[in-house]
């Protein structure tokens, strides 16, 4: 019995193949099918390929004293660059937000990076500073502890 269905089977694949061949695969279509068949390929690869790089912060700014969330503060991230003459240049990739009821502000980038962070809230005289790495695909949080000037 088993080696009736085992030729069976390979018999079934054989004359399928035969058949798919002849009726579905003329020459004339070959090239037309394996192209199809690459494009839908290079697709898959190219999507499996593509990823995120988008680096994502939030930056949260508390009271020192009191471990409040300051709302209302001007938080900038800047990256200072050694010049060859020893001097410091900000760089031009920087950016600047307002932090929102939470304390909270959220900054997103192309690529991954080093920033200091300043935070001023000149109202109630706060001032704090911090540094943040950011990670490809990846949200990083930073607290920032604001003093009194």
């Amino acid at each position: 019995m088993r080696q009736k269905c085992n030729l069976f089977f390979n018999t079934g694949i054989k004359n399928f193949l035969i058949f798919a061949v002849e009726n579905y695969l003329p020459m004339k279509n070959m090239s037309y099918f394996f192209g199809v068949i690459m494009v839908f390929v290079g697709s898959l690869l190219y999507m499996s390929c593509k990823k995120d790089t988008t680096c994502k912060v939030n930056v949260k700014c508390v009271n020192a004293s009191t471990g409040a969330a300051v709302d209302g503060a001007l938080v900038k991230l800047y990256a200072p660059v050694k010049t060859a003459s020893g001097g410091t240049v900000v760089a031009d990739v920087k950016a600047e937000g307002t932090t929102n009821s939470d304390g909270v502000v959220s900054f997103k980038f192309k690529l991954p990076a080093i920033f200091n962070i300043r935070a001023e809230k000149t109202s109630d005289s706060l001032v704090g500073t911090g540094m943040v790495t950011l990670e490809e695909g990846k949200t990083v949080d930073a607290t920032v502890q604001m003093k009194h000037q």
